[in-house]
């Protein structure tokens, strides 16, 4: 409980990178490996299933989790049981989307993207931390050539000290509107955009109104609009498939650590001690949900019946029938959680400080498409 409570500390007020970087790399400087991390395949272990897993979501039919030490897992019997999978690296990995059944990318410390083709059988590494450096050089000395302003000054100066910190920096989030277009970001405000399905990444970090570079935890495709959602309550809007990035106005100052889409234009954000907003306009304007626990909220996931789930730093579920417009608490889940993922059968995901477990919603405690 001790070791959760840190963790999470530092998560409520936004050192969530150094804390995963710090349990990942840990093992890997006690022993003196000489291989940098996101060059080294992560070891086979037994204790991967019931190590620190960030994220889990569907392939198909089967589902993927990532985290510590490079660890990917894959069940194909929904979550019952679970297999390690061969992976190109060693550093923690943060979160992992399958737009298709076979094409999904995982991104996570050190700079690392990483793409399967098959349903999550096999990983390769697209781009780490060095290159996406000098990306973030190349982006920023052009927007510099074509308008030497303050701005792109600035944005010149983020990316060269990029490349002389090396490859420290995590991605935090990853999202494909399909097969071949994708976002990454990350810490810092790192941003970077294919579409070619990751075989080329461009840094878009100048093209996001962030100009204090705060980490970005979160990306949401509402029918078509994209939001980002990060520290201090930054909340980016683009309503040109990603090419630019506006702020909101937001009732937040805490960070947003998750943002959820609804049907038509609702969207739900939530984040650092139990925050949550609803926007039933895009993100024009906003409503605070009432939670009367403020604990800090780390995931949530839409169910396929329209049931919107919350969870929070405790393990606590959160339910709303109502499109988010209330949210019933219910009994806590075992420790820690970092994200959940709706599979088959009613069941759902979750993944945490102890690795992975299901759960399931009574059939009271679930929606009808009649009641949204």
């Amino acid at each position: 409980m001790a070791m959760t409570t840190k963790l999470y500390a530092l998560c409520a007020h936004v050192r969530l990178p150094l804390a995963l970087y710090l349990l990942g790399i840990l093992p890997a400087m006690a022993a003196q490996i000489e291989a940098p991390l996101q060059e080294r395949p992560a070891l086979h272990s037994e204790l991967a299933a019931r190590s620190l897993m960030l994220d889990v979501t569907r392939a198909g039919s089967d589902l993927l989790a990532v985290g510590e030490r490079g660890f990917i897992l894959r069940s194909q019997d929904n979550g019952h049981s679970w297999q390690q999978v061969p992976s190109p690296v060693s550093v923690t990995l943060t979160r992992v989307t399958f737009p298709t059944p076979s094409q999904g990318w995982a991104v996570g410390h050190a700079g690392v993207i990483l793409h399967s083709d098959d349903g999550g059988r096999s990983w390769i590494r697209q781009l780490e931390g060095t290159q996406a450096a000098q990306l973030a050089v190349e982006a920023a000395d052009a927007a510099y050539t074509r308008q030497p302003d303050a701005d792109s000054q600035r944005h010149l100066d983020d990316a060269h000290q990029l490349v002389e910190d090396g490859p420290d920096k995590p991605f935090l989030a990853v999202h494909f509107l399909d097969a071949q277009r994708g976002l990454v970001v990350g810490a810092y405000g790192l941003a970077f955009a294919t579409t070619d399905g990751g075989q080329h990444w461009r840094s878009i970090s100048q093209q996001l109104d962030n100009p204090s570079a705060l980490h970005l935890y979160d990306i949401v495709d509402l029918d078509g609009t994209l939001f980002i959602g990060g520290e201090q309550g930054l909340l980016l809007r683009s309503t040109d498939q990603g090419e630019h990035f506006s702020a909101l106005d937001t009732p937040a100052s805490g960070t947003l650590f998750g943002l959820l889409a609804g049907p038509g234009k609702n969207l739900l954000a939530f984040g650092l001690r139990g925050k949550i907003m609803r926007s039933e306009n895009l993100g024009d304007s906003w409503q605070t949900v009432i939670n009367d626990q403020p604990i800090t909220l780390t995931a949530g996931a839409r169910a396929s019946d329209g049931t919107l789930l919350l969870v929070d730093e405790t393990g606590r579920l959160l339910i709303s029938r109502d499109q988010g417009r209330h949210f019933k608490a219910t009994a806590s889940q075992a420790g820690a959680l970092t994200s959940l993922s709706e599979a088959a059968e009613g069941r759902f995901m979750l993944s945490g400080l102890r690795g992975l477990t299901a759960f399931s919603l009574p059939d009271g405690q679930r929606s009808s498409a009649r009641e949204q």
